[in-house]
């Protein structure tokens, strides 16, 4: 990776203003000849350090793109070192914040209203920490500082290649609506639906959460060599009815850790599921750790590895956490307006109606409607994504992905004139979460000349549900078989 700066306005809505901000950039070098415009990538979150996502997936973007195009990626504003976004001075405040409240709204039903409290702690902390700055980290900000970085590398009449990720797909949909002539090649793939993202609570993002842990089930009995869980349930269905059982047993009676005085919570277990599901690489050690909360086995939970991984998923389910902290500043700075808890909890309720694993968003939704009205981001983006590009978008999306449904996928779809969606076969989170040569080859077409794939066309995967295989396992055959 190659690191470089770039100075950029510190507000664009200041005209008269010459302050300025240092975005902090990236490159990924072409592995042949640079003969095709640099692609820029949007890792997501909001708040993903785009440095450790190029770090961990550049030569998989350079495998699928043929090595013939830069990857470009920068820092949004509030990560790193470009305006960091922070609600606490140290870990040891944020620690004990974290411990002033339930994780998880359906814990307990007193645990929404102690929720909306601390939220009204944490939005003063992050108020506190980073006063007006705040206002300068919204998504708008960022799609601006994506034609700098442009402008600076290609000059101003350069078309945007642009693959986004997750959120990512929020900022492409954003910068095609806002500066549609500028947009080259755009691949948005998990669509956060960005109309939501900014009028709504976004309940859509969990439709397909528990369709996603049924195909963990159907997995599990597929490969039982990797999967205890086989083991002691009959069928995919028993297995996932037990899960629930399980996960209701632990609110009332969760596992004592003697070794370290600790508990392992519905929370924990709960978040570690939920987490999992992004990515169908870790399934196979996910049932291990389903097998031994099962069997409750006590010293197994109470080993340093898995008890402090179980217990980080359930305080990154929680109101403090240091990434958290980032998502929300940004989140929170490009919502519509403050509401009270009343406003709130409808929107909690049809998030449990639509998914048992993540049943429940309270913590962004409290956080954002007590935010500072100075930390609302200076630039908003009011309008709709009804957007003709000078080249049709390829919307990419698995089947089941448990934060960007299908659903969200399709909708984006329509707005976008002349946009083609490819639908992967699989599960996890985008489809980079999963193997598939297919999907592979129409990414390359598209950033090599535009070429979109049929109306219609499915990818399958290249793995089968439970492995640990990843890219760098598959990718060596398949493309020697000729992407």
């Amino acid at each position: 990776m190659i690191c470089g700066t770039l100075d950029v306005p510190l507000d664009y809505t200041d005209s008269a203003s010459n302050k300025t901000l240092t975005l902090d950039i990236g490159k990924w070098p072409a592995t042949k000849k640079a003969t095709a415009e640099p692609v820029f990538v949007n890792f997501g979150g909001p708040g993903v350090n785009s440095f450790k996502g190029l770090g961990l997936y550049g030569k998989e973007f350079q495998t699928i793109l043929g090595g013939y195009s830069d990857v470009i990626t920068f820092n949004p504003r509030g990560v790193g070192n470009t305006i960091p976004f922070s609600c606490y001075s140290n870990d040891s405040s944020r620690e004990l914040a974290s411990l002033q409240a339930p994780n998880d709204g359906t814990a307990s039903n007193t645990a929404r209203g102690e929720i909306w409290a601390q939220s009204t702690n944490y939005a003063q902390a992050c108020y506190a920490q980073n006063g007006e700055n705040g206002s300068l980290i919204g998504t708008t900000f960022a799609a601006r500082d994506t034609l700098q970085v442009l402008d600076a590398l290609r000059g101003k009449d350069a078309l945007l290649n642009y693959w986004g990720i997750s959120y990512g797909t929020t900022v492409g949909a954003v910068m095609a609506a806002m500066f549609p002539e500028r947009m080259g090649y755009l691949a948005l793939d998990g669509v956060d639906n960005p109309a939501e993202y900014f009028n709504g609570y976004n309940a859509e993002a969990v439709a397909d959460v528990d369709a996603v842990l049924k195909g963990f089930c159907s997995g599990c009995f597929a490969a039982p060599e990797l999967c205890p869980l086989a083991k002691i349930y009959s069928s995919a269905a028993n297995l996932e009815a037990a899960i629930y059982v399980m996960l209701d047993e632990l609110k009332f009676n969760p596992i004592p850790i003697p070794s370290n005085g600790g508990v392992i919570t519905y929370t924990d277990v709960k978040s570690t599921i939920h987490e999992a599901l992004y990515a169908p690489s870790s399934w196979p050690l996910t049932s291990e750790l389903i097998y031994y909360v099962q069997t409750r086995n006590a010293t197994v939970l109470g080993s340093s590895e898995v008890y402090s991984t179980v217990k980080s998923y359930g305080l990154s389910a929680s109101l403090t956490s240091s990434s958290n902290e980032v998502e929300s500043g940004i989140r929170c700075s490009d919502k519509a307006a403050s509401a009270s808890m009343s406003d709130v909890l409808p929107y909690s309720k049809v998030r449990a109606s639509l998914s048992r694993i993540a049943s429940d968003g309270a913590n962004t939704d409290m956080r954002c409607a007590q935010w500072n009205k100075k930390m609302y981001t200076k630039e908003r983006y009011t309008g709709d994504f009804d957007v003709k590009t000078p080249h049709p978008v390829l919307v990419l999306s698995n089947r089941y992905d448990p934060s960007t449904p299908l659903a969200a996928a399709k909708n984006l779809t329509a707005t976008f004139e002349g946009s083609v969606l490819l639908e992967q076969n699989g599960y996890g989170h985008t489809t980079l979460s999963v193997p598939s040569l297919c999907t592979a080859k129409v990414v390359r077409a598209y950033f090599s000349n535009g070429t979109l794939p049929a109306e219609g066309t499915i990818c399958e995967i290249d793995v089968p549900l439970f492995t640990n295989l990843t890219y760098a396992d598959v990718w060596p055959k398949s493309f020697q078989a000729g992407l």
